[in-house]
């Protein structure tokens, strides 16, 4: 009969491991769950901000490179692989940002509290992205190198690219809360 002898080191070292992920994933719920509630009304404040984009009030759908657009029917299975793209869209939403806050400082100076939500989502984006990197073991928080903020020069495609920014945004929070509620149910510990 073999006698098996554990290493009580590297048990308690794996389970501190765990642990210390089970955390992770707990606390990158709460700051999502916390940043939908503060820019809960950032499309609205955006749209109230533009004035009409078209005769019928809607704002007009177009294709914008570089956007990183959720499509739920091109996700992958695996709530971590989503987790994966959600870290992604937040790190290209945080350059998004800096160039819609651009183009609002200009457009509506005035508008203090638009201002203060896209700056605010700004920042957001980079601590969602902090967190998520933990959650996913990253090192590398590279952001992407954007062009086409630089290339949408007329007022009506930088009105249009900021909605859409806001509710990429909002797209994405609610991805990443359902995906992370799913790894933590999930996970032992």
């Amino acid at each position: 009969m073999e006698i098996v002898t554990v290493d009580h080191r590297t048990f308690i070292l794996s389970l501190q491991q765990e642990q210390d992920g089970k955390e992770a994933m707990q606390q990158a719920y709460l700051k999502v769950l916390q940043v939908m509630e503060d820019v809960s009304s950032l499309t609205s404040e955006y749209s109230s901000k533009q004035g009409s984009f078209s005769s019928n009030g809607s704002v007009p759908q177009i294709k914008i490179e570089d956007l990183p657009i959720l499509d739920k029917n091109a996700l992958p299975s695996s709530p971590w692989k989503r987790l994966a793209l959600s870290l992604s869209a937040f790190l290209s939403l945080s350059e998004w940002f800096a160039s819609v806050l651009l183009w609002q400082q200009s457009l509506n100076p005035g508008a203090s509290e638009l201002l203060k939500l896209l700056e605010m989502s700004k920042i957001h984006c980079k601590a969602i992205s902090s967190n998520l990197a933990a959650v996913l073991g990253q090192q590398d928080l590279s952001t992407p190198s954007l062009t086409t903020p630089n290339t949408l020069t007329t007022v009506i495609k930088q009105k249009i690219a900021g909605f859409m920014v806001c509710k990429c945004f909002t797209d994405w929070l609610s991805q990443t809360e359902r995906d992370l509620l799913i790894v933590i149910a999930e996970s032992p510990v």
